[in-house]
């Protein structure tokens, strides 16, 4: 007896040495084995899914299917509604903000901000701005968004679920049952593993990662708050929530789809979810909110710039350049290649100094340069030089103006260069690099326009104020002068310093 066991023993021993050497040998074989190792795995599972011999599906899968189709089917309604992703996070973050955010959020709205901006100036409109968000962003405590979080990712995992097309693959078994038609029973047939494979492998990527999560109270007293009924009983979700996790134990679907696609190490790969609204949400309050305060210091630097221009030209509409133009800048911005950014103000600059400087400045600086009897020469300097000098502006500017006119090389190094940036990386650097230049340039004039402006106006203050003197220290001649002025001197005087000032404050506006 001793004997023969130790023969048995001996057989096995050796049968299980040869296995060993052998199996590998015969990759198909040893896969085959492990098939069938997975099939007999899979038949002792309680749930009868799949026939390995013969490859069919059984109707009891897609009876198990059939129940969550039914069971889900009433929350699709509610998401039909509220499809967009935007609008879920608003529900979210509505839903679970407290009231004092609430009001916030009133108080930081478009409409409430514009409203506010009709009492209070600018600045004082932009600190209030910024202090509610400040208290808004303070109430927002870390288990607060945690919670947030939580709850939106359980509720896109929870659409996803609800909006899964169990039809689509249920047909598949019955290709006469309807649509969300539950009065009658559906008759399943067995069908071939291959036409459920990406089904599968679709519902296992959605349906394994919402087992994950533990407690659901916190999105259906969401649900039923925003809608006042729950898309799907709370019980009955935990309980369908259960049966899934008894499914995802049993490896039963992985076993499938290893089985039908005949791949033995086949191993469905999650994606992790974890959604984070909170900053996201913040950040869009505030950029809203800084969108409306920019647009009322856009407004209201537009209503500044015209109605400085309309009392200096006597309207908005100023046209002296010929090359340096809106029309020519629209080229380069419907292509989103840069701008001539600085067109406006040389439009204004030019007809400043053709229309105003060259003829009413120079009547007053011929009346006060060459007839005034000033106290020393050294005193009219200052002004004579920066009169001249802005004269000379008018030179310039022609002369930067006539760069860009259609045949200059200027000009059509910016035409080659715009043809070439829709293919050409390096090109569109070098248009901006040129761009920037040409830009650079108009800004120095007009720099220096303001410099010399603001110079020769504090001269034409101290020339009022002079005048008014019983001693006068500068001119000692003013009552002569009078006499070769159509109006007043002290009315020119101030007249010439009110309007440069007022076209300083104009260049201002676009080099602040």
């Amino acid at each position: 007896m001793a004997n023969r066991q130790q023969k048995t023993e001996t057989g096995g021993f050796f049968q299980r040495l040869m296995d060993s050497i052998f199996k590998s040998s015969d990759p198909e074989a040893e896969k085959r084995r492990i098939m069938k190792g997975i099939a007999k795995d899979l038949s002792k599972t309680k749930f009868k899914f799949y026939k390995y011999n013969g490859d069919e599906v059984q109707p009891a899968f897609a009876k198990t299917f059939y129940a969550i189709y039914k069971t889900v089917a009433p929350a699709n309604s509610f998401f039909q509604t509220t499809q967009n992703e935007k609008a879920l996070q608003n529900l979210v973050m509505h839903s679970l903000m407290s009231n004092k955010q609430l009001d916030l959020i009133e108080k930081l709205s478009e409409e409430n901000i514009v409203a506010l901006s009709k009492t209070a100036t600018l600045q004082q409109l932009n600190d209030q701005v910024q202090n509610w968000i400040e208290q808004f962003v303070s109430d927002f405590d870390s288990s607060t968004i945690t919670k947030i979080d939580t709850v939106y990712t359980q509720l896109l995992l929870f659409k996803a679920f609800c909006a899964y097309d169990y039809y689509f693959m249920l047909k598949k078994f019955d290709s006469s049952m309807r649509e969300l038609d539950f009065n009658s029973a559906p008759q399943f047939e067995p069908i071939n593993g291959k036409y459920i494979v990406e089904d599968l492998k679709d519902f296992m990527s959605i349906a394994w990662v919402i087992t994950e999560s533990e407690s659901w109270s916190d999105l259906f007293a969401m649900l039923k708050k925003i809608r006042d009924i729950e898309p799907i009983p709370q019980n009955t979700w935990l309980k369908l929530l259960t049966r899934l996790r008894e499914i995802k134990r049993s490896q039963v679907f992985e076993m499938m789809l290893r089985l039908i696609q005949q791949e033995p190490t086949y191993q469905l790969v999650l994606k992790e979810s974890g959604e984070h609204i909170t900053d996201q949400y913040i950040g869009k309050i505030r950029h809203q909110a800084e969108i409306v305060i920019n647009e009322l210091k856009r407004q209201q630097k537009t209503s500044k710039i015209d109605s400085l221009a309309s009392s200096i030209f006597g309207t908005t509409s100023v046209q002296r350049m010929k090359n340096y133009t809106e029309e020519q800048s629209l080229v380069f911005e419907k292509r989103n290649l840069g701008a001539f950014v600085y067109h406006q103000p040389m439009n204004y600059a030019k007809a400043f100094i053709l229309d105003y400087i060259k003829k009413d400045v120079r009547e007053l600086s011929d009346l006060v340069l060459v007839r005034g009897k000033w106290a020393t020469a050294a005193l009219s300097t200052s002004i004579s030089d920066s009169y001249h000098a802005i004269l000379e502006l008018s030179d310039k500017i022609l002369e930067f103006d006539e760069s860009l006119a259609e045949s200059s090389t200027l000009s059509g190094k910016l035409k080659n260069l715009i043809t070439r940036c829709e293919r050409d990386k390096e090109a569109m650097n070098i248009l901006n690099t040129v761009l920037g230049d040409i830009n650079d340039s108009a800004r120095a004039i007009l720099v220096t326009c303001v410099q010399n402006l603001v110079i020769f106006a504090k001269n034409i203050k101290m020339l009022v104020e002079d005048y008014q003197k019983q001693r006068p220290e500068l001119i000692t001649n003013w009552k002569e002068l009078e006499h070769f002025a159509d109006k007043p001197v002290n009315t020119i005087l101030v007249s010439v310093y009110k309007q440069i000032y007022n076209f300083v404050t104009l260049m201002q506006s676009f080099l602040n």
